[in-house]
């Protein structure tokens, strides 16, 4: 072979190398399964609940680990509706909102004393109670696998967990009611995966686990624990609207001292959820 074919074949080598690389480049990414531009949707969850608190006295008396469910009425189970947003704004990148809310009440007779705060509740005392909550999570998703059929992606985000419950029993001597409540900024770090069966049957798990210890202010201290993990299936039933189930498993605990008085908020939320889904 003469130095002129070399030169050609080395040539016609290069413009097919270009080539390829200019059509990888130029792949219509937005045209995957897993590649939906902008999603908004609802949810609707049917979890097993197990709710805890705890409020120290002012004084530094530690207060009674209530049970909201085996203590104090509440129900085992609940239907939680919820929303959920996505956009993907590059190839790899995506901004996930979430929000959820739940409103409980319940009543019981006290079968042993309960300290909550400054207040005492008798043993034998009828109780009424509620425990309201509601979370917005914002979270950053940077893909480091993504191709036609899957998706390995890191998370990262900030729930905030707002929530306020009270105790009221009407005794011998008055009305006795207390309250309180935590608003909580929570890390939130996971790594979730997707595989796309088939264009139109996407399966996608995610785990997400944090513990956090933060100094609010020179008397205001915020640590915790998040635990998270839900595995899903999803049918795109319609070009823009798809129909998904999944099983959610959430178990987080928030502790809150504040002016020397601590709160203590834990909960374990476990059950399926469905969910629609509008996609562009």
């Amino acid at each position: 072979m003469n130095t002129v074919t070399k030169k050609c074949c080395g040539l016609f080598a290069i413009l097919i190398l270009s080539s390829v690389v200019k059509a990888e480049e130029n792949v219509d990414w937005e045209s995957w399964p897993l590649a939906d531009h902008f999603t908004i949707g609802v949810d609707a969850f049917f979890p097993n609940l197990d709710t805890r608190v705890r409020v120290d006295a002012s004084d530094g008396t530690t207060g009674t680990t209530i049970d909201f469910e085996q203590n104090l009425g509440m129900s085992e189970t609940e239907t939680l509706p919820g929303f959920r947003a996505s956009w993907r704004f590059a190839k790899k990148h995506q901004l996930i909102l979430n929000s959820f809310k739940l409103d409980r009440s319940g009543s019981a007779i006290s079968s042993t004393d309960i300290r909550i705060g400054d207040e005492v509740f008798n043993v034998d005392l009828p109780i009424s109670s509620y425990f309201d909550m509601s979370v917005t999570s914002l979270g950053y998703s940077y893909s480091i696998v993504f191709d036609e059929r899957k998706e390995l992606a890191l998370s990262a985000g900030l729930s905030v967990q707002d929530i306020k419950f009270g105790l009221m029993g009407n005794s011998t001597i008055g009305i006795i009611e207390e309250e309180a409540g935590i608003t909580a900024p929570v890390p939130s770090f996971g790594l979730n995966g997707g595989y796309a069966f088939t264009d139109k049957w996407i399966g996608t798990l995610g785990v997400g686990v944090f513990s956090f210890d933060l100094s609010v202010s020179d008397e205001d201290q915020l640590s915790g624990e998040v635990l998270n993990g839900f595995a899903s299936i999803q049918h795109n039933t319609f070009e823009h609207v798809h129909f998904g189930l999944s099983y959610n498993y959430y178990r987080i605990q928030v502790d809150w001292a504040e002016n020397s008085k601590v709160k203590t908020v834990g909960y374990e939320y476990h059950g399926p959820m469905i969910t629609v889904t509008a996609a562009f």
